[in-house]
């Protein structure tokens, strides 16, 4: 639950890379276009976030654990 509340609370996408803790970052490859963050060491969601009328929204696509093979 607290990724999710950070989730909600940040006023823009950017805003988390103040959180060092959830490893944000923009994926490459095959997930373009989708951002990651953190839950925990095994597993990060995984989300695509759009700009509308001055607000961001994020649609989780999922929760990966992304070190399993």
């Amino acid at each position: 639950m607290r990724v999710l509340n950070i989730l909600d609370s940040v006023d823009k996408i950017e805003d988390l890379y103040r959180y060092h803790a959830l490893h944000y970052e923009a994926l490459s490859g095959d997930k373009k276009g989708t951002e990651s963050v953190r839950v925990n060491d095994q597993y990060r969601i995984e989300f695509k976030s759009s700009k509308s009328e001055g607000i961001t929204i994020c649609n989780i696509t999922e929760l990966s654990n992304h070190y399993k093979k």
